[in-house]
């Protein structure tokens, strides 16, 4: 009997983190960025006490934030299972004006969440940078 409540537990808790990425709100702020260039890669450059943020919402709307800036529009989460890159969730975002978008096409971005739980996302198709983001808690 007390294997299975400690298996009950430990199912209970693995389910929790699971389903942390499908809780809203969800707050997500910068780490860092990288960038892949004809110079090479920069590695890892990490953006302490960074106020650029994105805050999605159950409603499907979110609101994006860069210092005193932001910018706001409507969402759609995908999850997808790849071959060789393991399971993601994609959010496309569709910004209500050209402003504060952070990739190659004007009023949409991309962002991807990995099995290991980062948010990433930029420009790094046109050469920029990818960014890098932590949900908050």
């Amino acid at each position: 009997m007390k294997s299975f409540f400690s298996i009950l537990l430990l199912t209970m808790l693995l389910c929790s983190c699971l389903e942390s990425e499908n809780r809203f709100p969800q707050s997500w702020k910068l780490d860092g960025h990288r960038t892949y260039s004809f110079g090479g890669d920069t590695g890892f450059i990490a953006t302490p006490d960074s106020s650029y943020t994105y805050l999605f919402r159950s409603d499907g709307t979110f609101l994006k934030t860069v210092g005193t800036e932001t910018s706001s529009g409507s969402f759609v989460r995908e999850k997808r299972d790849y071959m060789t890159h393991g399971k993601k969730t994609m959010y496309l975002l569709n910004f209500s004006e050209n402003k504060l978008v952070h990739s190659c096409s004007a009023q949409t971005e991309q962002l991807v969440i990995a099995e290991d739980g980062v948010l990433s996302g930029g420009s790094a198709p046109c050469d920029g940078p990818t960014n890098y983001y932590s949900l908050q808690k």
